[in-house]
């Protein structure tokens, strides 16, 4: 059976739109009626103007339509979201004619904010104990590395409603930075917030310059999220993301030991487990760093591991749902490939709780659930844009270079177990061998051709001795 579909917009691209579907004979709508400010027109090819554009919701109503097509790409944008939002508490689906009907090239469709935690069906978020965290961040320096990106700025924004003595956001880039720091101080305006805010402009990589910050501000608690994330990209560039990842996290690590700072949280991946990529393989490395700095002069180091955080910047998330209101097909690598998959919110909030935590040498992952596949979540992203799957091009491109079909939360030698209704604890201890080759990789590195600094670097974060 065909859906009732409304047209708003008796125009050129009206017109285009109604052509289309009366000469489709498969078609699976069948317009019932226009909508159009324009009340000299009486009908379009046949189909009758039956109102205004602000009687849509009437009509959606009274003639039981269950889809809308909105014709006008000449709209702007401000005016196109008003309407998209009336269709959309409707719980009808819809569809924009994109601009290039348009003479007006510049014109982009309006792309609404989506709501990750809706692609996470029937799982309650991770709260936090804010009262908890208050009390230990009471006349704490704290400082962010990576304070700019999606996770950094977002613990930023969660320490800071704790009212520490003082937050330091470390980040490399600029405009990143200044607007973490200009959105925290609109917060503290309203809220009379005491907490010291200091930005620094800083590369991790810059040994003397961490040296020198940490040594200026002492710093309590270390959030450490600078790194570089991005799977393929990081396939591409090998000696950047060993210098970011691997000795970045070095330089931090040193100055938070020789500060005598209490706390370090390196914020990591599950791709760091049994890595087969530069990303993974790096951000294992730093692991192991991390946990090999647990106790020396007082300092407890832990790691927290995410699963695909929704949302983030290089995400994929974000690129299909404007794929989808800009009407362009889908691009997805593998529909059967599974990730474990949580929020922003979920994640910073899970690095704050594991910093209250203070257990030696432990990793900390979040229950997320079972993997979930691509192709479940790419569904339901299209149902959250009210489209149809039928309607959605979708182009499979295959895995990527150093993708996995899955992923895994701990290495078998880890010893995970559950600790609370959403936390998981593993351990690892870092031999001095392992330590050793990963600081003879620190030195050699950039003599190494690609592919054997590659080989070196995956074999040495697969080796599991202990001790």
């Amino acid at each position: 059976m065909k859906k009732k579909t409304l047209v708003v917009g008796a125009g050129i691209g009206g017109r285009f739109v109604v052509e289309q579907l009366q000469s489709t004979d498969k078609s699976k709508y069948t317009v019932i009626g226009i909508l159009d400010d324009d009340l000299r027109k009486r009908s379009l090819l046949g189909v009758p103007i039956i109102g205004k554009i602000e009687e849509l919701q009437r009509c959606i109503i009274k003639l039981k339509i269950q889809h809308v097509v909105l014709a006008i790409p000449t709209l702007d944008i401000k005016k196109q979201q008003t309407i998209i939002n009336e269709i959309s508490k409707m719980k009808i689906t819809y569809y924009v004619l994109p601009s290039v009907f348009s003479t007006a090239q510049s014109q982009q469709a309006a792309v609404p904010v989506l709501d990750y935690s809706k692609l996470l069906v029937g799982r309650e978020e991770f709260a936090l104990d804010y009262k908890s965290v208050k009390e230990n961040f009471q006349n704490k320096t704290i400082l962010i590395t990576g304070a700019g990106g999606s996770i950094g700025s977002e613990i930023a924004k969660q320490v800071f409603l704790c009212n520490p003595k003082c937050l330091i956001l470390l980040g490399h880039g600029e405009g990143s930075i200044y607007k973490i720091d200009m959105d925290l101080r609109a917060v503290q305006e309203k809220l009379n917030q005491s907490t010291e805010i200091i930005t620094i402009i800083a590369d991790i990589r810059d040994e003397e310059t961490i040296n020198r910050v940490f040594e200026e501000q002492q710093p309590n608690i270390i959030y450490h999220a600078a790194a570089h994330k991005h799977v393929p990209l990081m396939e591409s560039n090998i000696y950047e993301a060993f210098s970011n990842n691997v000795i970045g996290t070095h330089n931090v690590l040193q100055a938070a030991k020789i500060s005598k700072a209490n706390q370090f949280i390196m914020i990591s991946t599950d791709k760091a487990v049994n890595p087969s990529n530069n990303m993974g393989a790096t951000k294992r490395l730093a692991e192991k760093l991390t946990l090999s700095m647990n106790d020396l002069d007082g300092l407890c180091c832990n790691v927290v591991r995410f699963g695909n955080v929704l949302g983030s910047r290089g995400s994929v998330f974000p690129k299909l749902w404007e794929q989808l209101h800009n009407y362009v097909p889908l691009t997805i690598t593998d529909p059967n490939m599974k990730r474990y998959f949580m929020t922003i919110p979920e994640a910073s909030k899970l690095v704050i709780e594991a910093s209250l935590l203070e257990k030696p040498n432990a990793i900390f992952v979040l229950d997320m659930g079972e993997q979930l596949c691509l192709s479940d979540m790419v569904d339901e992203l299209i149902c959250l844009a009210g489209k149809n799957k039928e309607d959605i091009p979708i182009n499979y491109v295959g895995i990527r270079p150093g993708e996995k079909m899955k992923e895994e939360l701990f290495n078998d030698n880890e010893g995970a177990k559950k600790i609370s209704e959403k936390l998981f604890e593993g351990h690892y201890f870092t031999s001095l061998a392992d330590l050793n080759m990963i600081y003879t990789l620190m030195l050699t590195y950039k003599r190494e051709p690609v592919k054997k600094l590659q080989e070196q670097i995956i074999q040495q974060a697969n080796v599991t001795e202990i001790g």
